[in-house]
């Protein structure tokens, strides 16, 4: 099997079902600028099976370069881990005629798609691509009411935000909703990668939905939340503002962002992230995800060196 440097526009017109909205063109020629080039790929024997889209960074080959995952996207469909082998195997052959020093892949959660990714991290691993982070992942799966997946501590928590009339609502105030996530990130000292313009611009390529919380006419909680892949919605940021955590209001969210998706009925699950950072977990943001109903899987990242 072969990796192939292609266009893309030949890329486009292969790849008619993109892994997810991360790797569609229009995607990654937003972010183009972020590397010093971007490549894509079609691997192939005698049928094309699988493409790929990365970035060039120094000497330094990144899958992805400006999102949280990448993955083969399938070409044609029943591939054997085989094939999985042959194509991780000319990607490190390409690599090595084209003077890279090291390819990072980061590869999605096990549920965006359980046997394909199984495979390609098989082959990662068996290629001689090392473990570089083992980071954790969580998400609520849409199969339930909302109440039967929490504990009592969450459900006393909403029972607080309701008890102070707290409202909720989707909207297209991008300001308000992103004003609310700045200043949330900024009271935590966690960084804040997306401009308000870079929101915006990502929106028109990426479904995406905000929501916000209010207390007494004044937002005090809000959620930026992309449609990544058909049945998953992704939380890119929520967050409250910090004098009004004692009204439970990322609770209140939660809550209500689980029940407008699974009355929406076309999506399964609400990824929420990783709560780690170089595989060490942020425990109290773990404990919280899990207190609000989440599960967790695996999200693999992979590094090989020449």
């Amino acid at each position: 099997m072969d990796a192939i440097e292609t266009t893309k526009e030949n890329y486009k017109s292969v790849v008619i079902a993109p892994f997810s909205k991360f790797d569609t063109v229009d995607f990654i020629e937003l972010n183009k600028h972020k590397v010093d080039e971007v490549k894509y790929f079609i691997f192939g024997d005698h049928k094309k099976r699988f493409a790929l889209v990365g970035g060039i960074k120094g000497d330094t080959l990144k899958f992805p370069f400006s999102a949280t995952f990448a993955c083969f996207s399938e070409i044609t469909h029943n591939n054997k881990i085989t094939h999985y082998h042959e194509a991780v195997k000319s990607l490190i052959d390409w690599g090595s005629h084209n003077n890279i020093k090291k390819i990072i892949l980061c590869t999605p959660p096990l549920f965006y798609n359980e046997a394909h990714i199984t495979k390609l991290q098989n082959a990662l691993i068996c290629n001689g691509f090392k473990l570089l982070d083992y980071d954790v992942n969580f998400q609520l799966e849409l199969t339930d009411s909302y109440n039967n997946l929490i504990n009592s501590d969450a459900r006393r928590n909403i029972k607080i935000s309701e008890n102070n009339n707290l409202s909720f609502e989707k909207t297209d105030n991008l300001s308000a909703v992103y004003a609310i996530i700045k200043q949330n990130r900024q009271e935590k000292g966690y960084p804040l990668w997306m401009s308000e313009i870079d929101v915006a611009n990502t929106s028109e390529i990426i479904k995406s939905d905000y929501f916000l919380v209010s207390y007494e006419g004044n937002y005090i909680a809000s959620a930026y939340i992309q449609r990544i892949k058909e049945k998953i919605a992704h939380v890119v940021y929520w967050g409250n503002l910090q004098k009004y955590d004692h009204f439970c209001p990322m609770n209140f969210l939660a809550k209500n962002v689980y029940e407008y998706y699974l009355n929406k009925k076309n999506i399964r699950y609400i990824s929420i992230g990783t709560s780690t950072l170089d595989s060490i977990p942020n425990f109290g943001l773990c404990d919280f995800k899990e207190a609000i109903g989440c599960n967790c899987a695996p999200k693999l990242n992979f590094e090989f060196v020449y």
